[in-house]
């Protein structure tokens, strides 16, 4: 089954990739009552039950809070992190570790755990990821198209980490069309590793796979 692990886009429903998707992780405004959906609201905001929870800042205690205690409950998460040198090196000063580190301080990576955005993840942070079972999402349209640079796609691979794909807020990819962002995400990492195929086919056709990640989607 195709999976769409991550739009903000409150028009997604309506665009041609959408077609293709089987289930989609949606956090965009409001809420969606397609079948395929998996709902995130944002931490510190009213949810539903089964809702998963959305933690966009790190840096807010009042939202870590509340994300702490939604995925102890059993909510999935999406945390996003280490997406700009500026938030990594924030990071660094106030706590002495990168936003991966201060998430697992935090007790918010486990197996329904994800890192969102994840251009600057160093091995050290992809390590911390894997040995707690978390996956990571990338969304290569908007970090690329928004300067924030590209996401370590082979050091995630070599190291073992479960990667899935998102499309983001759609603004670089209108139609919302995966097979994009996975052709993408390739050409990037084979620029800038100077390398021709720089992962196996089969960790690409994983990227947008649903099977066997994600233990809350049975």
């Amino acid at each position: 089954m195709i999976l769409n692990a991550f739009t903000t886009d409150k028009n997604f429903f309506g665009r041609a990739g959408a077609e293709a998707c089987g289930v989609v992780f949606y956090a965009g405004d409001g809420r969606t009552e397609d079948p395929r959906a998996v709902n995130f609201s944002l931490a510190g905001e009213d949810y539903a039950e089964g809702d998963g929870c959305l933690l966009t800042n790190l840096s807010d205690d009042a939202l870590v809070d509340d994300a702490i205690v939604r995925f102890s409950c059993g909510a999935p998460l999406i945390v996003s992190a280490c997406n700009t040198l500026d938030e990594v090196g924030t990071f660094d000063k106030k706590y002495g570790m990168t936003p991966v580190g201060y998430a697992h301080r935090c007790g918010l990576l486990g197996k329904n755990s994800f890192i969102a955005g994840g251009v600057y993840l160093d091995r050290d942070d992809i390590d911390l990821i894997v040995q707690s079972g978390a996956g990571v999402i990338l969304t290569p349209s908007d970090s690329m198209g928004s300067g924030c640079g590209i996401p370590p796609l082979r050091m995630l691979h070599t190291l073992g980490a479960a990667v899935r794909l998102g499309t983001g807020s759609g603004k670089y990819n209108p139609t919302a069309d995966l097979a994009f962002e996975t052709r993408l995400i390739c050409l990037a990492a084979s620029g800038m590793l100077c390398t021709r195929d720089p992962v196996p086919d089969d960790f690409i056709a994983s990227l947008t796979s649903s099977e066997g990640i994600f233990p809350f989607l049975g």
